[in-house]
C-alpha cells in the first residue's frame, strides 16, 4: 500500500507540474506548436510512401539471389584416373576405352550419380 501511495503522490505532482508548464507557454510557441503538428501529420505518410514497395523489391531480390544460389547445376565431372592415363600415353585409345562399357559414362552423367556422391 505505500508503494501504491507514493505512486499516486508523484503522479499527481507530475499532473500539476505539466498544467503549470503549459499554462506558461506563450500564445506565439503554441501556434508554431500547433502548425507543426499539423504538418508534420500530413508529410508523414508521404515519406513512406515509397517504404512498402522498396521493403518489397529487396526482398524479391534477396529471394532471386538465394534462388540462384541453390539452384543444382551439376559440375563437370573430372575424367577417371584410368582414362586419363590412357589419354596422356595413347590417344588413339580414347575409343577403345569409350566402347568397353559406355553405360558407364551415361551412368556418370546422370542425376544419380551426382546424387551418390552428394552422400
Amino acid at each position: 500500500m505505500n508503494q501504491d501511495n507514493r505512486d499516486a503522490r508523484f503522479d499527481a505532482a507530475m499532473r500539476q507540474l505539466h498544467g503549470v508548464a503549459t499554462e506558461r507557454i506563450s500564445g506565439r510557441t503554441r501556434l508554431q506548436l500547433q502548425q507543426r503538428a499539423r504538418t508534420t501529420s500530413t508529410v508523414r505518410p508521404a515519406a513512406h510512401r515509397f517504404g512498402w514497395p522498396l521493403a518489397a523489391s529487396f526482398a524479391a531480390a534477396l529471394a532471386l539471389m538465394v534462388g540462384l544460389q541453390l539452384r543444382h547445376d551439376p559440375a563437370p565431372l573430372p575424367a577417371p584416373p584410368a582414362a586419363a592415363n590412357v589419354v596422356a600415353d595413347n590417344s588413339d585409345d580414347i575409343d577403345a576405352v569409350l566402347d568397353e562399357n559406355p553405360d558407364l559414362y551415361l551412368w556418370l552423367a546422370s542425376n544419380d550419380a551426382y546424387a551418390l556422391a552428394m552422400e
